[in-house]
């Protein structure tokens, strides 16, 4: 359901884009969503890409607004036009970390990449520079850059992880005053500005929270930055005529659907919550780690992804929790999990160390930690048979990244998905599950087709096995 609004005035909006990967795209998106929000400002962050770490730490530095994904792989052009707009109708300022380098993209003509997501959004780019050991050629870097795709509008620059200001200097120095790009300041070498790592990346902001220390450093960082120069060569007017979503009216007894939520499942697209709402679910968030027992009244559940593999031990000594689940399931409810969500689910996970836990038991096998990445990337996918989600036949996109593998010898289920042929997950009513994390705004219905089927679920009653 759409209401259309509109959202007009002076905004500011840019993209930040790093040389390559490591270069400081997060770390100068943090700086600038605390220097632009301890302005008083209202600023809305996004993520370009299907990561979920970043943003959760956008997350910590947004006064309270949700990052927000923007794939272009995952979603259509007006789909993610659409999720931009929408969301920064309501503040002052737009910050899009991209990913990777600023033309590295899902194929070698680029598409998908950071530069791509700022033409569809038609935005300026400030590119994050890594300058440790560098100086004139740090010119280089830049003209490089900027020749390397003229219609993109690469306004400025900042510099990473400079030692000092003689060395800031030399930097500043290098860029040609006729290039039209922007010297916009620098970061500061500093050895504990980092945040932490795992096998995924980025460990997760719920998992390793910063230090008050780490706020405080990147405060100082903004120091060196110049944000008035900054917010003159990104600011725009323009109407924003959105599509702004608007929940239906609350019936009496909605549908309502556990959201598990904490360290170990903390993997969703915000956009994926927007739908379900829209679509009349209430959402309950309760966390598999902390409570034992499910939230009172709900109907369905959605378990996503993260670090089970790190909480295995917590979450199987958690056996109230477990058997709540399984009692869940016999009832008839739904349950729709992902990665994480489909560890959870199954018989037993051993970890890296040969350590073997018990889990729900919901999936026959054992899911095991191995030493090399399984499967990265995106997916396109055919559904295999019909579930609660989606339709036989239809044609999804996902993304895919994790180290375990799942091991079953049983039958007694189908494989919702087939990959380049070859069977992929767990369907037997009431579970859905796999390694696929779905955007929803992909396909909008998916949502829709969730609270639908809880509502007939609700009507039929429930069904102990």
């Amino acid at each position: 359901m759409f209401a259309w609004g509109e959202g007009s005035g002076m905004k500011n909006a840019f993209v930040i884009a790093g040389t390559q990967t490591g270069a400081g795209k997060t770390t100068a998106a943090l700086v600038l969503l605390g220097a632009l929000h301890a302005k008083a400002m209202i600023v809305q962050p996004f993520k370009v890409g299907p990561d979920y770490l970043d943003p959760g730490y956008h997350n910590l530095f947004s006064g309270g607004r949700k990052s927000r994904n923007l794939d272009s792989y995952l979603l259509k052009e007006e789909t993610i036009r659409e999720i931009f707009e929408r969301n920064l109708a309501r503040a002052d300022a737009g910050i899009v970390e991209g990913m990777m380098g600023l033309y590295d993209g899902s194929d070698d003509a680029g598409n998908g990449c950071t530069a791509h997501i700022a033409k569809i959004l038609g935005l300026p780019v400030i590119l994050i520079l890594d300058a440790q050991g560098m100086s004139r050629s740090a010119g280089a870097h830049i003209m490089g850059f900027r020749q390397f795709d003229p219609g993109l509008n690469l306004q400025g620059v900042i510099f990473n992880r400079v030692c000092g200001s003689a060395h800031y200097e030399s930097l500043k120095n290098s860029v040609p005053s006729d290039l039209g790009v922007e010297v916009l300041g620098y970061i500061p070498f500093d050895q504990d500005i980092k945040i932490p790592e795992k096998h995924l990346g980025l460990a997760s902001a719920l998992e390793h929270p910063l230090e008050l220390s780490f706020f405080d450093k990147l405060a100082h960082a903004s120091r060196f930055i110049d944000l008035e120069k900054l917010l003159f060569l990104t600011s725009f007017e323009r109407e924003l005529k959105i599509p702004e979503r608007v929940r239906p009216p609350r019936k009496s007894d909605p549908v309502k659907i556990g959201i598990a939520y904490d360290e170990a499942f903390s993997f969703y697209y915000e956009d994926n919550f927007d739908l379900l709402l829209e679509a009349g679910a209430e959402l309950v968030f309760f966390s598999p780690l902390y409570t034992d027992h499910l939230p009172r009244g709900i109907d369905a559940l959605y378990i996503g992804g993260a670090f089970p593999e790190n909480f295995a031990s917590r979450l199987s000594r958690n056996l109230a929790m477990m058997e709540h689940i399984g009692r869940f399931v016999r009832e008839g409810h739904l349950i729709y999990a992902e990665c994480g969500g489909f560890i959870y689910l199954s018989e037993k996970f051993r970890d890296a160390s040969g350590e073997c836990y018990p889990m729900i038991g919901l999936l026959p096998g054992i899911v095991e930690m191995m030493d090399q990445l399984q499967s990265f990337g995106y997916k396109q996918i055919e559904a295999c048979t019909d579930t609660f989600l989606f339709s036989k036949g239809q044609i999804l996109r996902s993304h895919e990244f994790h180290y375990s593998r799942w091991n079953s010898s049983r039958g007694d289920f189908e494989a919702p998905y087939r990959i380049s042929g070859k069977p992929e997950g767990f369907w037997r009513y009431p579970i859905l599950a796999s390694y696929q994390h779905l955007h929803f705004g992909a396909c909008p219905e998916l949502a829709a087709n969730f609270v639908r089927s809880v509502e007939e679920k609700k009507r039929e009653g429930p069904r102990i096995s």
